[in-house]
Order: C-alpha cells, then sequence, then structure tokens
C-alpha cells in the first residue's frame, strides 16, 4: 500500500475491480483492564486504534464499522479517553468520497468504539446510509446492565429500526455485491466479521490487534472465551489457506497484514 501521495492512492486495488480504504480515527487509551481482564493490581494503561474500512464495489460505498464517534459517550467518560489528529469522517473525505455517499454500514457488533459515527451521529454524518447488525447482537445489549457500552446502542439502534435506515441480520448473509457477512461469536453474540469476496477478511473485534493473533489470550471482556478462541483460529487459518489480506481493527500500526501460523499462534506480516 502506497502511503506517500495522497489518499486517492492509498486505496488498496482488489482483483474483483473495487477498491478498498483503511481509514483512521484516531487512538483510545484505557485501562488495561478494560481489555484483558485483570492486572493483577497493576495500574497499565493499554492504547488501541480504530480503523475503519471502506470498500468501494459494484453497489457503491461500504463502511466497516464506525468508531466512537463525535465524543466518548458520557457513562464511559473517564475510562476512554480519544485522541485524533483525523476523525472518520475527514478520513473518508480524503479518499476522495464523502460521507454522504456511503451506502451501508455494516457494524461488526455494538461496542462503542465501533458504532459511534454511525448511530449516534447518522443523520449529521451518513444520512443515506443502511446500517446493518446481527439481530443476536441487539438481543444481547438489550440484556445488558444500564450504563454497559452495549446497551447505550439500544435505543438507537431501535429508533433505526423503525425509521427503517437500520436492518437486522439473522445469520451468514451476502449485504452488498462481494460484501459478506460470517458470525463468529465470542467477543459477543451476534459478533460478524465480514469479507470482501476471498481478498480482505475484517476480522473485527475477534482479532482485533496482532497481540490477539495468539489464539489463547483471550480478551477480559470476551463473552464466550471458548468460541473466541476456537472462531480466531478457524477464520485466521481460511484467510491464510486464501491468502486474504486481513484487517486489524484496533492495531495502532499496520493494520493491513497477511497472516501465517507460526511457533505460537499467527504472525503478521504487513501489506
Amino acid at each position: 500500500m502506497n502511503t506517500d501521495g495522497g489518499a486517492e492512492r492509498d486505496a488498496v486495488k482488489l482483483g474483483s475491480g473495487g477498491r478498498l480504504w483503511v481509514l483512521e480515527d484516531g487512538l483510545f487509551i484505557t485501562d488495561a483492564g478494560n481489555i484483558l481482564g485483570d492486572t493483577g493490581g497493576r495500574n497499565v494503561r493499554i492504547r488501541g486504534a480504530m480503523h475503519a474500512l471502506l470498500h468501494e464495489g459494484p453497489d457503491g460505498l461500504t463502511l466497516l464499522d464506525a468508531g466512537f464517534g463525535p465524543e466518548v459517550p458520557v457513562p464511559l467518560e473517564g475510562r476512554y479517553e480519544v485522541r485524533r489528529e483525523l476523525s472518520l469522517p475527514e478520513a473518508i473525505e480524503q479518499t476522495g468520497n464523502s460521507p454522504e455517499d456511503v451506502a451501508l454500514i455494516v457494524l461488526s457488533h455494538l461496542d462503542p468504539d465501533h458504532v459511534g459515527w454511525a448511530i449516534h451521529s447518522r443523520d449529521e454524518t451518513f444520512p443515506n446510509a443502511r446500517i446493518v447488525a446481527q439481530r443476536d447482537a441487539l438481543e444481547e445489549a438489550r440484556r445488558m446492565k444500564e450504563g454497559d457500552g452495549r446497551r447505550l446502542a439500544v435505543p438507537l439502534v431501535e429508533a433505526g429500526i423503525e425509521a427503517g435506515w437500520f436492518g437486522l441480520l439473522d445469520g451468514d448473509e451476502e449485504v452488498a455485491s462481494g460484501v459478506s457477512v460470517e458470525v463468529r461469536s465470542g467477543h459477543s453474540e451476534g459478533h460478524q466479521v465480514v469479507w470482501i469476496g476471498e481478498e480482505v477478511l475484517f476480522s473485527a473485534d475477534l482479532a482485533p490487534s496482532k497481540i490477539f493473533l495468539e489464539p489463547d489470550l483471550i480478551s477480559g471482556v470476551d463473552t464466550d472465551p471458548e468460541a473466541a478462541r476456537r472462531n480466531r483460529i478457524e477464520v485466521l487459518s481460511l484467510a491464510e489457506r486464501l491468502g486474504a489480506m486481513v484487517a486489524l481493527y484496533h492495531e495502532p500500526k499496520n493494520p493491513l497484514v497477511h497472516v501465517a501460523k507460526g511457533r505460537k499462534g499467527f504472525e503478521a506480516t504487513p501489506v
């Protein structure tokens, strides 16, 4: 991927004839315990990026996940800090497109750092986009306690369903020409990864960064650790067999990689 000559040349040209951009929405900083679970009482801070994908195909522009949005939701203030030089809408503009051009937004699940721009400011930012997620993801969010990040999405998603711009999926499906979702739970119920043909895997929070290419490393917020481990191995193994690029949503640097089995887990080679 050329990063020297402007956003238009940052597009990855796919064999199918489409184009792909890896977009940024800044970094979040949080206590490691919010991601990895018990840190033994140590005060450890970690950071993660938010790298959405923008795909241009026969059906127009499809966006995969949507960052934190304009600001961290009030119930999460103090737990997460977001630092940005460039917001997701600004990153889209740098590709030569406009957020208004986005026809479809696919949400892997309903965590706030994946849905923000899509549902908290949809009318202002993506007024023409249809948004989809799995029905099981919404049902899980409804069961969460008040103040939980996923629960925060529920009233906005329900309003979108009533207004007709939010759709619920029930399992694997081709959502746009060449773009397919595949339910891979573990991090959450109804968590879906996205395949662009057989060329690109968007693994979302199933394998969000390079450290999670080690299948035995389980996030402290995974709802079903064994399912997360099993599904991570299966999808990364398939990506390796296909030679597909894997987009690591939370990886700060070089988020687009090829993977190969190593001595322990999978190893990443930047695209």
